[in-house]
This record gives C-alpha cells, structure tokens and sequence, in this order.
C-alpha cells in the first residue's frame, strides 16, 4: 500500500508534490519528530551551545538545521546552504516555522571556486519521484532531474564571528568545500561533521583527528593543537 501510494504521488503535478512535503514537514515539525535517524544528531547537543555561529551545507529540508537553531539560541547563527532550488523552497517554508528566527539561508552550492555546477537529482526508483537527499554535483547527462546552480566558496561570506561547527553533506563533493573554507577552518579550526571521507585528508593535512559513530556514514573531525 505505501509503495502504490508513492507512485500515485508521483503521477501527481511538481505543484501538487511540494505542498504534499510542506503538509508533510510542517506535521513532523509541530510534533517535534522533524528529525534525521543518525547517530551524529544526538550529539549535537555536546558541540554546538548558545551564541554560537554554524554552518549546515547541504541542508537539504532542513532537519540539522532545526536542531542547530535551537542549540545556538537567540544570539547565535545557523547558515545554511541549499543550491537545488525545489529543495530550498522547502527549507525557507520550515524555517519560517522554527521557534527562532537565527537562520541565515543562502541559494547556493559550497565549493572551491565562485561560477556554475551543474547538478543532478536522481529518481527513487525508475520513473519515481526526484530523490533530492541525494542531489549531488555531476556531469550532465544520465536519469533524473538535473540544474545549473551558483556555487561559492564559505570564504567569500568572510564571516566576522568564529565558527564553531559546521555540518557537511555535499554527496561527495565534501572536498571541494572544505578547500573552499581553507581560511576559515586555518582561522577558527570548527568542529567538522562530514559525510564520508573526501574531505579527511585535507583536514588532516591542518591538524584535525576524526572519530566515526557506530552505524554512522560521517565523520566527526575535531582539531588537534600540536
């Protein structure tokens, strides 16, 4: 019953599929189980504390980002990158519904370099819905939806204010952003939570260590005085 129903869904208008998710997210939302099942979520709490400034890139529909709002509080800052523009129209309809209003929210990809990506959003199954948890940057080409978004790097934001963590989750293009954050990593030296491993070397490289949760795809990469 639920897979017929998810075809169902997907035979209906783009229209119509995203106020199905801004209905859907606004429940989980006012329930409070707007929430991913990784094991790095819960321990946000013991990373981020009030008055901090955050990154999240690759908020996808927002779910760290709730979480990081709420940990840095009033006088904190969540900045969250979301380029896939469908995915974005759902991040700014639930922040509007998060209790605080400290979410700075920005239309772009992080990367090493300012220009174009081309990016592409696979299908769930063939002729389903778009998958866009794992939109990623591409070559053109190949099955699914596909866009031309803005890329930048964080360091061009030259944020005035240290940053104490940031959330990456890019599908493998977690490289290219932490070179395009060099300076503030150099400067700030965050707490780094990444998916995967493409950016441990690079962040290796500048003194970082990195654990792994059981049952986690990311890494927790803290730095390491010398």
């Amino acid at each position: 019953m639920k897979q017929l129903l998810k075809r169902a869904a997907a035979a209906l208008p783009e229209a119509v599929q995203q106020d199905l998710k801004r209905y859907h997210f606004r429940r989980q939302i006012k329930r409070d189980v707007f929430r991913p099942d990784e094991p790095d979520y819960e321990r946000l709490p013991a990373m981020v504390k009030a008055g901090d400034w955050v990154l999240d890139i690759g908020a996808n529909v927002g779910q760290y980002t709730r979480k990081l709002s709420d940990l840095v509080g009033p006088k904190g800052r969540v900045f969250a990158f979301e380029p896939i523009p469908d995915t974005f129209e759902l991040l700014a309809s639930n922040c509007a519904r998060f209790p605080l209003r400290n979410v700075t929210l920005i239309n772009a990809a992080a990367s090493s370099t300012v220009g174009l990506v081309h990016m592409s959003v696979p299908e769930w199954e063939p002729g389903g819905r778009s998958n866009f948890y794992q939109a990623r940057v591409s070559e053109e080409g190949g099955g699914g939806s596909h866009y031309s978004v803005a890329a930048l790097p964080v360091d061009t934001l030259a944020l005035p204010q240290r940053v104490s963590f940031a959330k990456i989750d890019a599908e493998g293009h977690e490289q290219e952003v932490v070179r395009g954050m060099a300076r503030l990593i150099d400067r700030d030296h965050p707490i780094i939570l990444a998916e995967g491993t493409a950016a441990e070397a690079f962040l290796h490289e500048r003194g970082y260590s990195t654990e792994r949760l059981p049952g986690s795809p990311n890494g927790i990469s803290t730095y390491q005085p010398r």
